[in-house]
């Protein structure tokens, strides 16, 4: 059997896969959308998570707000995990762009602070990582934590912690930074691929139990 964790060299497995580029980046300050099929993610950010779920040996996985998911579908492909779920209002679709998932994947389509989401997230009992990257205003980030806090997991992760105003990810950040609990690990590089000085994601990894 492949053990999907050990050393492999994640950068040259996602090589083929698109992350937020220039083409991206002038997309996104044409109409204030990054209205692109591709990862929303700086590339070097994602292959320290790569790093990270191997190193803690992620077996279950749910992203709260996945664009047209690519992301997702990269993480499948790299790590096939036992368990894959997702849960968007399909916002891309709306916005002309296709969605498409893992085979096999657990899917809710709608809003992530619903009663049947909390069905759903039930349903699916214990996650390892819960990445969210959905509503990015501070009370709909902190509103994110607080439901999904009270399901077994292992690792919450939060998507754009930098708080870019540009890109209106002010809010995550300031939920970021009043977090005071628990164990808290921050993943921050400047996007190379936009000729970026100063990270304008980040993602920031967080446990109640664990050290990430």
């Amino acid at each position: 059997m492949t053990d999907f964790y050990e050393p492999i060299d994640d950068e040259h497995l996602l090589a083929g896969e698109r992350c937020w580029d220039l083409r991206t980046e002038r997309i996104y300050r044409a109409c204030g959308e990054p209205l692109d099929d591709c990862m929303l993610q700086c590339r070097a950010e994602l292959l320290e998570l790569c790093g990270f779920i191997r190193e803690k040996r992620i077996r279950s996985y749910l992203e709260i707000g996945i664009w047209t998911g690519r992301t997702v579908s990269a993480l499948h492909r790299l790590f096939r995990f036992d368990l894959v779920a997702v849960c968007d209002h399909r916002w891309a679709e709306q916005c002309g762009l296709p969605i498409v998932v893992p085979e096999g994947t657990r899917a809710f389509w709608g809003d992530a602070g619903s009663e049947g989401f909390r069905q759903f997230r039930e349903s699916l009992g214990p996650v390892d990582l819960v990445f969210i990257d959905a509503n990015h205003s501070y009370r709909g980030v902190k509103r994110d934590f607080a439901i999904n806090r009270a399901y077994p997991h292992r690792f919450l992760a939060f998507h754009d912690i930098a708080g870019s105003v540009a890109r209106k990810t002010n809010g995550v950040a300031a939920f970021w930074r009043e977090l005071d609990e628990g164990h808290k690990r921050e993943i921050s590089r400047p996007n190379a691929a936009i000729g970026a000085r100063e990270p304008t994601m980040g993602i920031g990894l967080w446990s109640a139990t664990e050290v990430p």
